[in-house]
């Protein structure tokens, strides 16, 4: 069973990932982001009041999909989502920096990557595993 360390070494081929939700109407909606692993899944931001954000305020399920040539990797599980309505600012300023890292993101100065992160209202999210699939090079 692949776990998340499989999707670690994945991620160190590269960081994007498609990420799936689900619309009202039933239907898929997918989105490139970057990830990283964070906590007990996988973690990326997403700009406030965006449809990512409000699908997966009315549903959670998410499957994010990192691929590498032929390869790729599967996580599908409930988001986790925290955004500045239900999080205080200090626990969002840290959580969405350590996201960005944890999706191989730096910056030079962080007190203007606050001020745009607060400005776009950014939601963190974290992906946690129910069912990881992959598809690897044969043996």
């Amino acid at each position: 069973m692949p776990t998340l360390a499989d999707v670690a070494a994945m991620l160190q081929q590269q960081p994007y990932a498609v990420v799936s939700t689900m619309r009202p109407s039933g239907t898929i909606q997918n989105t490139l982001v970057n990830v990283g692993l964070y906590e007990d899944g996988v973690g990326f931001t997403t700009v406030g009041r965006s449809r990512k954000e409000s699908h997966l305020k009315r549903n959670p399920a998410c499957t994010v999909t990192i691929h590498h040539g032929p390869y790729w990797i599967t996580v599908e599980g409930k988001a986790r989502l925290r955004t500045w309505d239900d999080t205080d600012p200090e626990t969002m300023r840290r959580l969405l920096r350590e996201i960005y890292a944890a999706a191989g993101g730096t910056h030079d100065d962080w007190e203007t990557y606050d001020r745009v992160m607060r400005a776009e209202r950014r939601a963190a999210v974290v992906v946690v595993p129910e069912r990881i699939y992959v598809r690897r090079p044969r043996s």
